[in-house]
Order: structure tokens, then sequence, then C-alpha cells
């Protein structure tokens, strides 16, 4: 009988494979992670075994196999996803058998050892996911939770296409549903539950256990196929910390190895061409729920090269979206290196300041999100954005310092990190034309990098060479606006303090921006303004001269801003995107004309006979520059 019983349950088993092999369909299975192209009857793409430039890696939709003529590496759905998921062959089975809509055999009596042991763990996982749902479904447990994800916008739908959930309050809830069935040591060791220490115990848990997750928002970090692997936990109390905590690392969660909804994204990343990556789990939840469903998020930890390499198995671009504030730009920064060592083209998605890509889209909609993504900057130019207006933020502080270098620095060691020899030089040519540094001197500072020596003196030499006609317009500018402060109002409707390149000017301007006439008192700033003052001539035109710097430095900022946008529209993903890029490039071309017209007009001036500033006066004279310009009314 029991003979029986063991053959009935083989063939059981055996009749299950064949069903979940029958059921997947090599070609789709692969090129979830792999971009194939038709050859002939099969399949061709790059190899996800080894690196290659050349595909080698052949995918037969007939005979449902793979192989890879370069590395040798071969064999059926099971064996794809036994190594690229790195398991055995019956939890391969389990999660094709569940991708699949297959109901999974019960494997509790199987022999004890490593091939079950993933697939108990994933079942507790998914009776876990499936209790915090039915928590947060309860009429009376689950309606404080319930009207908190109403208030942030979120959607039942969305509830249910993420599984989100509750863990109520209480120290035993899920231990007590979940221990008697699948084991006290699968809950701890699925991340689950917490063991009290042994002199804590007085026996009011079951079996000692008490729940890891307590009081908190519960957020599934589902897998390939739909397996529950751990999950994101929001604290629901102010006083309860973290705000999130994530499940430890467990045999079948990884962090660094891991992207929340990567599952969801890959069904729409190849029509997009890129996958969206940001910090938060609800920041990409509220991007699918916009219908932006190719967005993935990094789980609130630093971008790992395994995640990388997970995106390059999809997609070939990367759209970097963390949050405005300082803290996600540096993460981008850090992100950045990342990325482009992997081969990625990446686009980095800057956000107003103290705005995500969830309170972005609750604020302003799908639109606001459409006009930041079509305003993306390359690496190099986020680079030059980001760490010069860090450099002009310290320097109108104490800290004096050289943002420029630092952001060529920056560029020299992303350049380092880029394997890809061709994509090393666009990346330096393009610095070439964002700094305006020869190519030759950055090719020279990664070289030097490379070897481990010191790559600033070769930057440093050419800053000294550019700096010198960039610098004095700065501080002539500044100069003039001492000695004439009645131009203050014009200089600030044209540029601002970020827009000076100096530190020490940057930090001279912003105290002028703020305090109005006057030399400022604070240090170093007013050093600099003394310098300015002791040194001007005895003149009196410094109004126009104010007006003649002050325009020279907008009209630079606005041919900055029109390359930026002629690098996007090479880029641009439809012919609408294009074409809004091409109303902003005329929008900037015409205030540029204004500008330029003014400026020649105010140069012939002469300077002895040049009378009482009047900024209405100024103001009158750009509408009349931008009528006979353009057509049309500057206003």
């Amino acid at each position: 009988m029991m003979a029986r019983r063991a053959g009935q349950s083989a063939a059981s088993r055996e009749d299950w494979v064949e069903r979940v092999r029958a059921a997947t369909d090599i070609v789709e299975l692969i090129g979830q992670t792999v971009r194939l192209r038709k050859a002939g009857r099969n399949m061709v793409g790059l190899c996800p075994f080894h690196k290659e430039k050349t595909p080698s890696f052949s995918v037969h939709p007939e005979r449902q196999f793979y192989h890879c003529f370069s590395c040798k590496a071969g064999g059926d759905v099971f064996k794809y996803v036994q190594e690229t998921e790195k398991m055995g062959f019956l939890e391969a089975v389990e999660l094709l058998s569940r991708r699949a809509g297959i109901a999974v055999p019960e494997r509790f009596d199987a022999a004890p050892g490593e091939p079950g042991r993933r697939g108990r763990l994933m079942e507790a996982l998914d009776q876990a996911a499936r209790s915090y749902e039915q928590w947060l479904a309860d009429p009376t447990r689950g309606a404080e939770v319930r009207a908190y994800l109403e208030r942030r916008g979120v959607a039942p739908e969305t509830v249910r296409a993420f599984r989100l959930g509750l863990a109520p309050a209480g120290w035993e809830n899920l231990t007590q549903r979940l221990a008697a069935r699948l084991g006290e040591d699968v809950l701890i060791e699925a991340g689950l539950a917490v063991r009290r220490a042994a002199e804590a115990d007085g026996g009011g848990a079951r079996g000692g256990l008490y729940d890891r997750f307590r009081n908190r928002l519960m957020v599934p970090l589902v897998a390939a196929g739909g397996v529950v692997v751990g999950f994101g936990a929001r604290a629901l109390a102010d006083e309860d910390n973290p705000k999130y905590l994530n499940s430890p690392e467990t045999p079948v969660y990884h962090k660094g190895s891991f992207l929340f909804a990567l599952d969801m994204a890959r069904k729409q990343a190849g029509s997009a061409g890129e996958l969206i990556v940001v910090e938060g789990y609800f920041d990409a939840i509220a991007l699918h729920q916009a219908g932006i469903t190719h967005a993935v998020a990094t789980s609130g930890t630093a971008l790992t090269a395994d995640q990388a390499r997970l995106i390059r198995r999809v997609v070939p671009a990367v759209a970097l979206t963390y949050d405005g504030d300082a803290a996600g730009q540096d993460a981008m920064m850090r992100s950045l290196g990342v990325l482009l060592a992997e081969g990625l083209d990446v686009a980095v998605v800057e956000l107003p300041p103290g705005t995500d890509p969830d309170s972005l889209l609750r604020a302003r909609g799908l639109e606001g999100w459409k006009e930041a993504r079509g305003q993306a900057y390359d690496a190099v130019a986020f680079i030059q954005r980001h760490v010069l207006r860090v450099g002009a933020a310290a320097a109108a502080g104490v800290v004096r310092t050289d943002p420029r270098e630092r952001a060529l620095q920056a560029v020299v060691e992303l350049a380092r990190q880029v394997g890809d020899e061709i994509r090393r030089r666009l990346l330096l040519e393009r610095a070439t034309r964002v700094f305006g540094i020869d190519q030759a001197v950055l090719e020279r500072a990664v070289e030097l990098k490379r070897k481990g020596q010191h790559s600033d003196q070769p930057l440093q030499a050419a800053l000294r060479v550019q700096r010198g006609g960039l610098l004095s317009l700065e501080r002539q500018a500044l100069q003039a606006l001492l000695m004439a402060p009645e131009e203050l109002p014009f200089a600030r409707g044209e540029i601002a303090p970020a827009d000076f390149e100096d530190p020490d000017v940057a930090a001279l301007a912003a105290q002028l921006w703020q305090g109005g006439p006057g030399a400022p008192e604070a240090e170093p700033a007013a050093a600099l303004a003394r310098e300015l003052i002791a040194g001007a001539a005895d003149f009196v035109g410094w109004a126009t001269t104010a007006k003649v710097a002050v325009l020279r430095l907008a009209i630079r900022c606005l041919l900055r801003e029109s390359r930026r946008l002629e690098e996007n529209q090479k880029s641009a993903g439809s012919p609408a995107e294009s074409d809004a890029i091409a109303r902003q490039l005329e929008a900037l071309h015409s205030k540029r004309l204004v500008r330029e017209e003014l400026w020649k007009h105010l140069k012939q001036q002469n300077p002895e006979d040049h009378k009482e500033s009047d900024p209405e006066q100024v103001m009158t004279e750009l509408r009349e520059i931008a009528t006979r310009a353009t057509g049309k009314s500057n206003d």
C-alpha cells in the first residue's frame, strides 16, 4: 500500500512537471530578460550567462530549448530558471507553476534538505501575504489603513494589483495563524517571525515567537512568476521606527539583487525602451497607477551592480528618478557610475526640490511627470548642474571650493568605470561640449585615474586657462552692480546666483540678491566686495556696464540651456516630444535674440553720456527689441 502511494505520488509529480513545461513558452520566458530578434526559424540575442557584443545565444521555439554557441550554456525552461535564479530543479518547476497559474502539489512530506527548503519558505511568504491582504480588507481592522491609502490617492484596484496588506498591531497575529501548520523554523527563516531570547521568554507567545512586522502597511516584494520573496513594511504610528522596515536577507530574498515591481514592469519595458528607476515602493506604485508601468524601485537602498545587470537584461536604458532633495541628488550621483559601468544609457529626471514621483503625480498628474521626463539630463549635464549647484551653496556659506573641478573629477571617475571604449569616448566628447575642456585633457586625467594617480593637475591647469575670460566677466558684473545698485532689480530678473561659476562670486551674488544694495557684511563675500569696490575706477557709466555684463551672463545661460535641449531632442522618444522640445528651443532662441540686440544697443552707447538708469525704460527697450526681432512681444 505504501509502495502504491509512493508510486502514485511520483506519477502525480511527473505529471505536474510536464503540465508546467507545456504551459511555459521558452521564447516568452527568456524574452522577459533577454532582447531577442528573429533569425530564420529561431530567436537570437546576447547571452545572459556571459558578456558579449555579438549575439551567440539562440532560442529554438519549436523544440523549446536554448543554446549559446560561445559559452555552451543550454537547456529547457527549467534549466534556464535554475541558472538565472540560482535555484534547484523543483524550485524552478514551482516558480514556473505559479507563473502559469497551475496549483503546486503539497510538498511538506518531501525528504528534508535543500531541495524543499526554498519551496517551504516561499509557501510561508505567500501565506503571510494572503493573511496581510485579509486583514487589510477586514471591515474593522483595515478601515483606518484603507482610509490612509485613499488619502494618498491609491485606488482599490492598485491595492489589489500590488497585494498591499496590513500587519495588525499586536505581537502574535501571524505566528498564531501560521506556526502550527508551517513550523516555527520556517517562519523565522522566511523573516516573518523572531524568537524571543530565552531569558525574556515568559511563555506568553506561541513557541516563544513574535511577529517581525506589527502595525505596518505591508508591501509584498514579488519576484519573477509572481512569487513573494519578502516584504517592505511602512510604520503606521509616528513613534514606530524605522519608518520603513524590509525583510532581512533570506535564502529567497537578497536586497541588492532585487528590484521592486520588475516582474510587472518588464512587460512594458520593451516598448518603452527603458526602465524608470525610483527610490521608494510608493513612487513605483504611483507611476504604475498613472499608466507608467515600466517603473521599478530599489527598495530604498543604493543601486547595486547586480540590480544594474537585471536592468540590462531587460532594456538598454534607464531613466533615473530619485527624490528632489539633496539626499536624492547625491544618490543619483552614486548610481550613475554603477549604471554606466554596466553599459546602460542613463537619463536623469530631476524633480523639483522637496518632491518625489509620488507627490509630483498627486500634485500635477501625468502631465507633471511627462514634463519632468521631457527635461531629463544626460549624465554629464546632470553632474554639471548638481555639482555646480552644491558648490554655489557651499560658497554662499563658509566653505570655499572649486565646483567646476569637482564636476570634472566626477566625470573622470565615471569615465574610469566605463569599460567599453566607445562609450567612454562618447562620454568624454559630451563633457568637452558641456565644460569647454579639451578632450585630450580629460583623457589624460582618466588615464592617471586608472593608474591610481592623482588626476587633478591636468584639470586644474585647463581650468586656469579657461577662467581668464569667464571669471573676469562675472567679477565685472558684480563690481558694476556694487557701484550701480539701482540695477539689481534688472539683474535679478535675468540671472541667479547659481549662474555664477566662481564660488566666491556666487557667494557675493547670493548676498546681494537677498540683501539689496550695499556691501555685504558676512565673510568671505564681504572681502570680495571690498576688493571690487576698491578697484573700481572713477567712472560714471556703471549702470550701463552692469546691464551689459548681466546680459552677457544671461546669454551664456540661454546658450547652455539650448545645448541641453538640443541633446534631449536627439533622443526624443516620439514626434510629439521632439515637437515640444522644438517649441522650447524656439522660445529660448527668441529670448536670446532679444538680449543680444539689447546688449549691442547698450554697447554702442557712450558711457560718459549715459543718464541715470530707469528699470522701466530697460524693460520698455526689451519689449521693443523683442517686437522688432521676432514680431512678438516679449512679455
